[in-house]
């Protein structure tokens, strides 16, 4: 069984957050043989916000994956793309403001075509994925927190997202950081803003306890998601086995007076549109 774990990093520069990511990702290759790994870094992407027109909702134009957005032609549909095909996620960001950095958040706020309350085709098309977070800051409380419940939201919105934290695990023991996720400070570095000032290498103290227990929650946090990824995905497929099918998600139903003709929406209900497997409307029956 092959496992598939996507590491983004949301950070619009090359530093410590994609470092971070990477090295969660290698530890989650320590799991399980079949676990294999991708990189997304926001720095080499164009990910522009949300404008709220709401074509990408099903009672307008309603989003495909041909058209995840109909105003900005950038990679946003490419990156969700990859979420879909992805058992677990690895999301990491800097601190900014006491958030996730600014492009990270509008990556979160394209989502919404993916969200039940959408209603466009996509609805739904992201679901069961394991999610954790590694969140880089100066200071050891630094907005670490606050910023990871901005990750776990977003998971939430999306989907049936399973949140995971950092369990320890017997080659990175407690302590850590924090259970929560990767949570990293770079205050005791002799470079703060260097690429690896969360390491045990870059510490100004000794013995390095900052670094040491930066480096085991984000070890802990890619173990955590791979190893969830694993149980969720080899769960999903007994189940299946079992003729146990877990239930589409049910779609919100729009207001006639909003549905616009030719939408979305408007083809499934005059039956012009088949729904996708991951969906259903309430009160439409599925064709065979």
């Amino acid at each position: 069984m092959k496992v598939r774990i996507l590491g983004i990093a949301g950070s619009p520069r090359k530093g410590n957050t994609e470092n971070a990511v990477k090295l969660a990702l290698e530890s989650a290759k320590e799991v399980y043989e079949g676990i294999e790994t991708f990189f997304i870094s926001l720095a080499e992407k164009r990910v522009y916000p949300c404008e709220g027109c709401y074509q990408c909702y099903g009672f307008n134009k309603g989003a495909t994956w041909e058209n995840v957005c109909y105003i900005h032609r950038d990679d946003v549909g490419e990156i969700y793309k990859e979420i879909s095909l992805a058992d677990g996620v690895i999301i990491g960001s800097p601190s900014y403001a006491f958030d996730v950095s600014a492009k990270l958040k509008a990556l979160f706020e394209r989502g919404a075509p993916f969200c039940h309350y959408a209603g466009s085709s996509l609805s739904g098309a992201i679901s069961h994925k394991v999610v954790g977070g590694i969140v880089v800051a100066f200071e050891r409380r630094g907005g670490q927190e606050s910023a990871l419940s901005t990750i776990h939201k977003w998971a939430l919105s999306i989907g049936s997202s399973f949140i995971v934290g950092a369990r320890p695990h017997k080659s990175d023991p407690p302590p850590q950081s924090s259970f929560l996720g990767g949570l990293v400070d770079t205050c005791d570095s002799i470079m703060p803003l260097g690429e690896n000032a969360f390491h045990t290498d870059s510490s100004r103290t000794r013995p390095p306890i900052s670094g040491l227990m930066n480096i085991r929650s984000i070890r802990n946090l890619g173990k955590t998601v791979a190893e969830s990824a694993i149980i969720i995905k080899a769960g999903i497929e007994e189940l299946k086995k079992k003729g146990l099918i877990l239930d589409p998600l049910p779609i919100v139903n729009f207001p006639k007076a909003s549905v616009k003709e030719n939408s979305y929406f408007d083809r499934v209900k005059r039956g012009l549109e088949t729904p996708p497997e991951y969906q259903i409307f309430p009160g439409i029956e599925k064709k065979e």
